[in-house]
């Protein structure tokens, strides 16, 4: 809540409790001045004392409004307020029936019991109370003055019966205000998505305009040349063959930034299909699951960098895409029976992830990012494994 209406409920609370206490006062001198300190006037000195003390330790000290107890019975009231209210009720319900000049008090103790308890135990309490002052009101006109019973009476049961219907009406609207910050946060959402959706298209439409017209140009411009019979170097056609390539992969990345949602496949189905266009096996190891899409998408570009390395350097007569499905983990294997990397960083076989290639960076990088590690083993003309583990953070779907 707001700190003005904190405030106000503070100031609110604080003149019920003034109120009781001047009540309680104004009654004891009232009674007292008309009956003695000795019999019922002794108890009724004791019961007023132990009200006052129990309402004064419940409200003393209290800097802000405690919350309200939905309760159906003690059990429910845990607050150091409500107990002492309660205490103090318990005291002023004899108190009122041997003492009816302590009926006052009950509005202020009305008020109070009831800013910190609702449900059917505030019902209960607060028939007590109209029960009390009744009963202490029939007994004083020993039964002659009907109006003077009935009326507190009635009163009462209105007086509840008001704060029920005000419990009811303050919960509808709880209720009301969650449900319209709840649609709020989900517009907010929805209007996030739509703003991404809209800038991925924008970017898609700026690289389909500049990139891939150009890179096509120049594709096309290469391969005229090869029409006309114009011989070409190895590095000519290694320039024309990469950039086949990555028309179609811009092209790929244009329709998933056009469309998300039409490029998310399961991971072992993007590396399938990726390990049969390069002509490799494939195999899964483990039960497949479910995994986050920055997991997804990062080992189908290592698979991809890993694979187009061999169809260009390895001269592998077999190559083997192994997707690993450990208990916290996932893991991927690039392996080929090829020449091997030329130039391995230790006798041990593993190359150095900060050498120069720029494509083991690459792969390094986006491994690395995820909290995973990538490690390459070569010997020459003995193949090559790139292998990639990273942590598995997606909720798991389906495993036993």
């Amino acid at each position: 809540m707001g700190a003005s209406r904190r405030q106000r409920l503070i100031a609110m609370d604080r003149v019920v409790d003034i109120g009781f206490a001047v009540l309680l006062i104004v009654c004891g001198i009232r009674y007292f001045s008309r009956h003695p300190l000795e019999g019922v006037g002794s108890a009724a000195l004791v019961l007023a004392i132990g009200a006052g003390v129990s309402y004064a330790i419940a409200v003393i000290g209290r800097r802000s409004p405690e919350p309200v107890v939905h309760g159906a019975g003690l059990d429910a009231v845990g607050s150091r307020q409500a107990i002492g209210l309660l205490v103090a009720t318990g005291f002023w319900l004899p108190l009122v029936v041997l003492a009816p000049s302590f009926g006052w008090c009950g509005f202020a103790l009305f008020f109070a019991v009831h800013r910190v308890i609702r449900g059917r135990l505030a019902i209960v309490i607060s028939a007590a109370i109209v029960v009390a002052v009744s009963v202490g009101l029939f007994l004083m006109s020993r039964g002659d003055d009907l109006g003077l019973v009935l009326g507190p009476f009635f009163g009462g049961l209105v007086l509840t019966y008001a704060y029920t219907a005000l419990d009811r009406a303050l919960d509808a609207q709880r209720t009301l205000i969650a449900e319209l910050v709840d649609t709020r946060e989900q517009l907010a959402r929805s209007e996030r998505d739509a703003g991404a959706l809209a800038e991925r298209e924008r970017v898609a439409g700026e690289l389909h305009d500049t990139v891939v017209q150009r890179t096509a140009t120049a594709l096309l411009m290469l391969e005229s040349d090869d029409l006309h019979g114009g011989e070409q170097s190895p590095v000519v056609s290694e320039a024309r063959e990469a950039l086949r390539e990555g028309l179609v992969q811009t092209r790929q990345l244009l329709h998933g930034l056009a469309d998300p949602r039409e490029s998310e496949v399961p991971l072992a189905t993007g590396l399938k299909a990726q390990a049969q266009t390069a002509g490799a096996e494939f195999t899964i190891v483990g039960d497949e699951r479910t995994v986050s899409d920055a997991v997804s998408h990062a080992l189908q570009r290592v698979v991809q960098e890993a694979l187009v390395n061999v169809h260009k350097h390895a001269q592998a007569t077999w190559s083997r895409v192994t997707l690993t499905f450990f208990d916290a983990e996932i893991g991927v294997d690039v392996a080929d029976d090829g020449r091997g990397i030329s130039a391995p960083a230790h006798h041990s076989g593993m190359v150095d992830p900060d050498s120069g290639d720029f494509g083991i960076r690459a792969m390094t990088w986006r491994v690395e990012n995820l909290g995973g590690t990538l490690t390459v083993e070569s010997y020459p003309n003995e193949g090559t494994v790139v292998s990639a583990i990273v942590p598995d953070a997606a909720p798991r779907t389906g495993t036993s």
